[in-house]
């Protein structure tokens, strides 16, 4: 399951991640409501952000009195999360360090958590199993990806532009990595996580016209700002002059109303198997130990 994805390695994701942390972890922040929500954790629980950017889903659950551990494999990422650490007095623990390798002993924590980020794993059975791992027996994962899409939304029409120079980009069209329900229930089942279940789920974002809207993806996306660094100004120029042309033509200048969709993955780490003693001899005991 290994992949040459541009997103798999933490060059993109410093690019973004003033931006980022500034425009949109804002409005991840309601998927990562729903996935501490289906958590279900008791108060002051272990609980391991796993890709955590910023720390939008780190911050919310240190406020509910969850034990937080944020890691992520940008530094720049894990320096805008211990700025806003610092200037908000939220107690959020913080490392550098790749998913795929959790720095962590076994039965670490109680709750796991991956907002859109183990699905750009290069080996995303890999990532699930780590998280497995730091779990305790019963312990809670949740796991989100994006949701595939039909027809030309603005975004399938910006990553298929993007993919003509990124051609290993994992976005867009109608299978992004964890993009259906199946797949998703699959490899979290493959890893080991018992009692899976997928939750659909939308948000509607605030409304942008089509110049806003790029605007938008040019400041904030990873895999938009790896291309304009690997194009250089003369050619992104270019670049950027036809891609917004397609995208007025389809969708005019006041653009559509944006929605995200997407899959919220829920397992749990099996606990072990309790044995309970068979009683022997003696009228009406069971005669299978003799």
């Amino acid at each position: 399951m290994t992949s040459s994805n541009p997103l798999s390695g933490p060059l993109p994701w410093n690019l973004v991640a003033s931006e980022y942390a500034a425009e949109v972890a804002p409005i991840f922040a309601w998927f990562s409501q729903k996935a501490i929500d289906l958590a279900l954790l008791a108060p002051a629980a272990r609980v391991l952000d796993v890709a955590a950017g910023p720390g939008t889903l780190s911050f919310l659950a240190a406020r509910t009195g969850a034990r937080v551990t944020a890691i992520d494999f940008s530094p720049a990422m894990i320096e805008r999360l211990r700025e806003r650490a610092s200037a908000e007095s939220v107690a959020v623990e913080s490392h550098v360090a790749d998913g795929q390798a959790l720095p962590f002993v076994d039965a670490s924590f109680d709750g796991g958590f991956s907002m859109f980020g183990l699905m750009f794993f290069p080996d995303r059975i890999l990532g699930f199993r780590e998280l497995l791992r730091v779990l305790v027996p019963g312990g809670v994962a949740v796991v989100s990806s994006w949701a595939s899409e039909d027809g030309d939304t603005w975004r399938n029409l910006i990553w298929d532009a993007v993919r003509e120079h990124l051609p290993n980009l994992p976005l867009g069209g109608s299978a992004p990595p964890l993009g259906n329900l199946d797949d998703c229930r699959r490899e979290m089942t493959a890893a080991g996580f018992e009692n899976v279940e997928i939750h659909e789920v939308a948000h509607t974002l605030p409304a942008m016209t089509t110049r806003e809207a790029w605007a938008w993806m040019v400041r904030a996306t990873a895999p938009v700002a790896l291309l304009r660094q690997s194009l250089g100004p003369t050619k992104w120029a270019s670049f950027e002059t036809r891609v917004l042309a397609r995208l007025i033509e389809a969708f005019g200048e006041e653009g559509q109303r944006m929605q995200r969709k997407a899959n919220l993955s829920v397992g749990r780490k099996p606990k072990p198997l309790r044995l309970v003693p068979v009683a022997c001899g003696g009228e009406g005991r069971d005669n299978r130990c003799l």
